[in-house]
């Protein structure tokens, strides 16, 4: 079987079924698993690189409301592949690849695919709907037992996280300027660590927030989770935005960077690693190498 690969979570995915072998092409953003990584790109972006958050967040703003896609996809690569899988999601039009641009960027192109290709939406808005993706994708290259135990496996890692807990309550920002509120699993994270989600509930929307809003929510504590972003990126974020907290509404709890990519942002089952990292971070007060770093501590 051939499949391509038009999103960093599903590639992600695909490698946790031992599906790396049967890959033929990934996402222009795709970084795990390291054997799928020289393999060639199916999309590219119309954002520039090295731009600010407040610039990428005006080139999204700007493409949603010309009704442009931010993404592309190569259908010329895949009339070449010609493949018998397509994994891509409906789930966000900011964080990658659609159906429907799929459809506007093969039109016009010379691309045949056969009309026997499959192509899966993955739009799992929680864990369970994380499990529901990776069961369809399981089911298509016939790996359900695979899945069941790789599934069993982490939701006994998800059901032990929490057992301590504690009543602080903690404000995780998908994005610092503008600062944007957590959504889809990232609540449902914070409550698996034994925390308390400050603002957002298990399976809202991601919006932006006014530091207003930031203090009506009286965190005890600030996680930076900028989607797409790593741990170094992070860090250097959440010191750019600790002044702002402690000048405009007098925030002076912990305040603590994570890798985004690695704990976060995906819909992959790196979302249990990411309610461990909140519960070492937040109920044990502990750093983990690579995935968080204290920016503001209170001993």
């Amino acid at each position: 079987m051939k499949i391509v690969s038009l999103l960093p979570s599903a590639t992600e995915l695909a490698g946790e079924l031992g599906l790396t072998d049967m890959l033929c092409a990934i996402s222009h953003e795709c970084d795990t698993p390291a054997a799928a990584l020289g393999l060639p790109h199916a999309t590219g972006s119309i954002i520039p690189h090295g731009l600010s958050q407040k610039e990428i967040n005006d080139c999204v703003a700007a493409a949603v409301q010309a009704g442009r896609s931010l993404y592309t996809v190569n259908g010329a690569l895949l009339d070449s592949i010609k493949p018998d899988l397509i994994l891509t999601q409906g789930l966000c039009d900011v964080c990658a690849v659609t159906p429907t641009t799929i459809e506007a960027s093969l039109r016009g192109v010379q691309c045949s695919l056969p009309a026997g290709t499959t192509i899966i939406s993955f739009n799992g808005e929680s864990l369970e709907g994380i499990r529901n993706d990776f069961f369809s994708l399981a089911a298509a290259v016939g790996r359900v037992q695979e899945a069941e135990r790789i599934w069993a496996d982490y939701r006994r890692r998800w059901e032990a996280i929490a057992h301590e807990s504690s009543p602080k309550r903690v404000l995780l920002l998908e994005w610092i300027d503008p600062p944007y509120s957590p959504g889809h699993w990232v609540p449902e994270q914070i409550e698996a660590a034994g925390l308390v989600s400050a603002h957002g509930t298990p399976g809202c929307h991601s919006g932006p927030m006014h530091m207003r809003d930031i203090r009506a929510a009286r965190p005890d504590a600030i996680g930076i989770i900028c989607c797409g972003f790593g741990l170094d990126d992070n860090q250097r974020f959440g010191e750019a935005i600790a002044a702002r907290l402690a000048d405009e509404i007098g925030f002076a709890g912990e305040l603590v960077a994570f890798d985004a990519n690695r704990c976060f942002s995906r819909p992959t089952f790196s979302v249990v690693d990411g309610a461990e990292v909140l519960h070492e971070a937040f109920v044990r007060g502990r750093e983990v190498a690579g995935k968080s770093v204290f920016i503001r501590r209170l001993d």
